[in-house]
């Protein structure tokens, strides 16, 4: 079992060792070499086939002739010395044996009695045994049967025995044998020179076809070559390389498919260098194009720079300039209240009160519009801002009038987290909500009066909403409700508002990459939805939760 497990290991051994030799031995020789390889094979194959055969044939035929040679001179000498035979005249039979081991393929010579005993022999080998003839008595079938024999001396030889019958009373009696020992190796040297000159002639003839073989495969492989010295000019690019083969086998289809594909390759390169040509001069007039255009963004940016510079230069001013007017009238009005008010009709008293509030006003709309024009032009600091708590604060700040008009303010889910001013976004909320607790309207029978804010996730970025249960907006003021100064016609007389707040509501949506829209059905509530893009949020809205006031 250990010697079983030897071998197998060592064979394992030599086939990881022989077989990566042989892949890389196939793959060095290349086409040309296993054709030339296969042809050698094949005649090498085809001559040892003739050889062999030639060889194995003479010598049968060469044995056939030796042994009839053998039989026809035992059956001679069993005619021709009948008479001895049966008188056993020793002496004559010798005489003739002598005779006959003198030709050139008789080895020995043997005469025997009919009952085996030995009567007279010749032999060149003295020192021959002949075997006793007994054997064949009771086998007549071995008689006239070639037999092979091997002596030191004569080597291989062929014998045969021949049957002696005498006819003088009539009938035929056996009186004794013949025995016949022929040699083969004079004819087997003559055959083994002819075999010599038969594996000289297959020899060259092998050299021959080796010749033949390595020509016709270079022959053959020629155009293959010329293709691909043409093909590795081609990759160095040199297009007007051309094949000139004329057949009309494979080789001279391929040839001309080739010759086509270079001009179609020419001929796309041509096109393609003119693609290339059009595309560069379009890329400079592009450039030129753009440095153009370039140069009018950053003059249009200077001049709106400028113009920003200006509105917010003109703004302070106009602030400072009806500012200052306003102060000095609350100043007076005040100072009047203060020294005279208990000198003053009660109707001058009332008129300098509403000075004041007008004056109130006025300034606060002078405020809030400078506000409105910086939203864009002076960004605040941003920071992570958490809607829902937001919303908190705010809802502590409207706890009065939510109270008093009997609101509710519901917040659907978790509000997510933004990246953003903090200050701008409680700006978006307080508005809305401060503009849905104005128009809520009177307050009637099974109607309720609540406020809703919430948040979804759609299409990438985040849409709010804050929905009211209010008079709604008439579908003609929908379009005008985000501009300045303008209000619902609907909207209720007590109401108060100068028409500033979703103006800047709309202005802070936009600047966080959003939009914001109205939508209303009138007696029934209005519902302000705006978006904000998807990078400014940092969490997204939870599960709707609703929480009430």
């Amino acid at each position: 079992m250990d010697n079983a497990r030897d071998k197998l290991g060592k064979l394992a051994v030599v086939k990881r060792t022989v077989g990566p030799t042989l892949r890389t031995v196939r793959r060095g020789l290349g086409m040309q070499g296993r054709i030339f390889i296969c042809f050698i094979a094949l005649m090498l194959l085809t001559l040892g086939a003739t050889v062999y055969t030639f060889v194995n044939q003479t010598g049968n035929q060469l044995n056939d002739l030796i042994g009839e040679h053998a039989r026809q001179l035992s059956c001679t000498l069993a005619l021709a010395n009948e008479r001895s035979v049966r008188n056993q005249s020793s002496q004559d039979l010798s005489r003739i044996a002598s005779e006959l081991i003198k030709s050139r393929n008789v080895l020995y010579v043997a005469f025997f009695d009919a009952e085996g005993n030995q009567i007279a022999i010749a032999s060149r080998d003295a020192d021959l045994e002949q075997e006793d003839v007994r054997r064949v008595r009771g086998a007549s079938s071995l008689l006239m049967q070639l037999h092979h024999n091997y002596s030191p001396v004569f080597g291989e030889y062929l014998e045969t025995t021949a049957p002696v019958l005498s006819t003088a009373s009539g009938n035929s009696k056996l009186v004794g044998y013949v025995s016949v020992g022929v040699s083969r190796d004079g004819e087997a040297a003559r055959l083994n020179s002819i075999i010599h000159v038969v594996v000289l002639i297959s020899a060259l003839a092998l050299t021959l076809a080796m010749l033949v073989g390595a020509l016709l495969v270079h022959r053959i492989f020629m155009p293959i070559r010329q293709l691909v010295v043409a093909a590795q000019k081609i990759v160095t690019g040199d297009l007007n390389t051309r094949v000139d083969i004329e057949r009309g086998d494979a080789i001279g289809e391929l040839a001309r498919a080739f010759n086509e594909m270079v001009h179609w390759v020419k001929q796309q390169q041509r096109d393609l260098n003119a693609a290339n040509q059009q595309l560069t001069t379009a890329n400079h007039e592009l450039e030129a194009k753009v440095q153009q255009r370039t140069a009018q963004l950053e003059a249009a940016n200077v001049l709106l720079s400028n113009e920003i510079s200006e509105k917010e230069e003109f703004l302070r001013a106009v602030s400072h300039d009806l500012g200052a007017p306003l102060r000095n009238i609350d100043g007076m009005a005040t100072m009047l209240l203060l020294k005279h008010r208990s000198a003053l009709d009660a109707d001058v008293v009332h008129r300098l009160e509403r000075i004041r509030s007008n004056v109130e006003i006025e300034t606060s709309l002078i405020s809030e519009l400078l506000e409105l024009s910086r939203i864009k032009t002076r960004r605040q600091k941003t920071e992570l801002v958490d809607l829902s708590a937001l919303i908190e604060q705010l809802r502590d700040v409207f706890e009065d009038d939510l109270r008093s008009h009997n609101i509710r303010l519901h917040v659907d889910g978790q509000l997510p987290t933004v990246e953003g001013e903090r200050l701008r976004f409680r700006q978006i909320f307080q508005n809305l909500i401060d503009n849905a607790i104005k128009y809520m309207g009177e307050e009637s029978v099974g109607k309720p009066r609540a406020i809703r804010i919430g948040c979804r996730a759609v299409d990438g970025h985040a849409e709010f909403y804050v929905a009211d249960t209010g008079i709604g907006i008439r579908e003609e003021d929908l379009a005008k409700v985000f501009l300045v100064f303008r209000r619902g016609s609907n909207a209720p007389g007590g109401s108060v508002g100068k028409g500033v707040g979703l103006a800047s509501v709309k202005s802070i949506v936009q600047t966080y990459g959003g939009r914001i829209w109205v939508e209303s059905i009138l007696g029934e509530g209005s519902s302000f939805k705006f978006t904000i893009d998807a990078q400014y949020v940092h969490s997204k809205p939870s599960p709707a939760i609703v929480r009430a006031a």
